[in-house]
């Protein structure tokens, strides 16, 4: 393995894990850190963040693992929630209104961005978009033209390279278009395969996720690109996973695919 520093994991397949439980499992695989989903029926939710955050990432790092990002609402609460809880990143994406103009939702994320500036400046948090194929902004590029006129100091890039690889992105391209902004790398591989046909009898294409070694995406480009460049943020496994039926796999089911991604790293 490459040496690289802050390997976190997408801590999604354990929603009900205690903060001793969680560091048991990813310590165990040689994690460093998380990035804590703030959902309905995880750890912390929307509801609860402003006390349970902060609770929820001392006790992770009382047991020895750190809490790097978060994936929650962009809003004032939940950022500084992150500040309290010593978070520097709050990853979201840009999903895509299509009964408006591709500038028009952009321009919609640039005002958000700037209403928070100065939440974002108290708190010393970064709200990192992150790339997504499909109905959202989908390329390196994308999320570079969204917050290439925000503050550096408050908005940053999240470079998905499973989404990029769907996408079609060279590796080496997008890492050096996100590059100037980039604070954080997400990591995990796809393939689309075909699903049927329409009604025109045109093949449908459909996308899964796979292990780090199948996909579109290289990992070894990657971790090259990255060591040539002295990358020195989180790269954050995204642990995502489905079986032969499509579905998600979680809990437990997640720990060996995790353990054999780590070990192709």
């Amino acid at each position: 393995m490459n040496t690289l520093p802050l390997i976190s994991v997408f801590s999604k397949p354990w929603p009900s894990h205690s903060a001793a439980n969680l560091s048991d499992v990813l310590l165990s695989l040689g994690f460093k850190g998380i990035e804590l989903p703030i959902r309905e029926g995880f750890q912390v939710t929307p509801d609860t963040i402003e006390k349970a955050l902060p609770k929820f990432a001392s006790e992770l790092r009382q047991n020895g693992l750190g809490v790097f990002s978060i994936a929650g609402d962009v809003d004032e609460v939940t950022i500084r929630a992150c500040g309290e809880s010593g978070i520097p990143i709050l990853r979201t994406m840009l999903k895509l209104d299509s009964t408006i103009s591709y500038q028009e939702n952009v321009d919609t994320f640039r005002r958000q961005c700037e209403e928070l500036y100065p939440a974002i400046q108290d708190s010393g948090v970064s709200i990192g978009l992150q790339n997504h194929c499909d109905g959202f902004a989908c390329s390196s590029l994308s999320v570079i033209h969204a917050i290439e006129p925000l503050r550096s100091d408050c908005v940053s890039a999240v470079l998905d390279l499973g989404h990029t690889g769907l996408e079609g992105e060279r590796e080496d391209l997008a890492i050096d278009i996100a590059w100037p902004r980039l604070s954080m790398i997400n990591l995990k591989n796809a393939i689309r395969f075909p699903d049927g046909t329409d009604a025109a009898g045109a093949v449908k294409w459909n996308r899964t996720w796979v292990s780090g070694k199948e996909g579109y995406t290289s990992w070894n480009n990657v971790i090259s690109e990255l060591s040539k460049r002295n990358y020195s943020e989180p790269i954050c496994i995204t642990a995502e996973y489905k079986d032969d039926k499509m579905q998600a796999i979680v809990g437990d089911s997640v720990v060996e695919p995790l353990r054999q991604d780590m070990l192709f790293l």
